[in-house]
């Protein structure tokens, strides 16, 4: 599977599915719009002495809020995402039932990767806050060059997880198998994953300073409590549609290479 060729099928797989990307614009519009009062409040509150506990308890709850529903849309989506991949139907109607059909699974993936980030950060900083009191440059250049070390590992191993959430999903399998799979299939092509990865960041940076800057001009007019709603629903298609295209073009690479994987075990046991 040629990386162009999952970016291509991405947009085509976004063109194609407009119900879909307006159900992920409905989703970001409605936290965008519910953020701006908080917002309003938060700047409003900068000059005080602190942000006011009610404030910020909002922030939070708004927050794990949108947080688990993210992770209900996103298992909602991969699915018709990979229904219309292999199908050609992305088959909407199935949304919420899949949403909460890989909800667990997908919160237990997300809970795991945090672990694996925070294990990482601890051993780094113990390493560190370890060997400061030695007051010795060459322990604390050695101290940071491990730390260094320790963090790099660390990237590496949650970009080898980069496709948990596709071979979960596309395999209807359990947390750590959709993990051991990812890391199989990305190890073999890391190259291309994260030229995939960097394509698409690039290409999502250029449309969003376009988006922005057209944005700007748009907005500079306008009163202040306009000015945020309307950047709120342009953010809000922007995301759905960039995400959307994201999605799709992960897709379609894992599924060209778990399909070259049967391909070939069927060759290697054909009798």
């Amino acid at each position: 599977m040629g990386i162009m060729e999952a970016i291509k099928k991405g947009f085509g797989v976004a063109a194609k599915n407009m119900s879909l990307i307006l159900v992920l614009f409905v989703f970001n519009l409605i936290w965008n719009l519910a953020s701006i009062p908080l917002a309003r409040q938060g700047a409003a509150a900068a000059g005080a002495a602190g942000a006011a506990p009610q404030l910020t308890a909002a922030a939070a709850i708004l927050s794990v809020v949108f947080i688990l529903a993210s992770i209900f849309v996103q298992g909602g989506a991969l699915a018709c995402v990979r229904d219309y991949v292999k199908e050609g139907k992305a088959k909407l109607a199935n949304f919420a039932s899949n949403g909460l059909k890989y909800f667990v699974r997908l919160l237990g993936l997300g809970l795991l990767i945090i672990l694996i980030i925070a294990i990482v950060g601890l051993i780094a900083a113990l390493i560190i806050a370890a060997t400061a009191g030695f007051n010795n440059t060459a322990v604390t250049i050695i101290a940071t060059v491990v730390a260094i070390i320790i963090g790099v590992a660390g990237l590496y191993y949650i970009i080898l997880l980069i496709l948990s959430p596709y071979t979960m999903i596309c395999e209807d399998i359990g947390v750590i198998e959709a993990m051991k799979r990812s890391v199989a299939i990305v190890k073999r092509t890391i190259g291309k994953v994260l030229l995939l990865l960097v394509l698409l960041v690039l290409i999502s940076l250029g449309i969003g300073f376009l988006v922005g800057f057209l944005t700007g001009l748009l907005t500079m007019a306008l009163p202040a409590n306009v000015a945020q709603i309307v950047i709120g629903i342009i953010n809000s298609a922007f995301n759905g549609y960039l995400g959307l295209v994201m999605m799709a073009s992960f897709m379609v690479f894992y599924l060209g290479m778990a399909g070259q994987e049967k391909v070939s075990a069927q060759k290697v046991f054909k009798v």
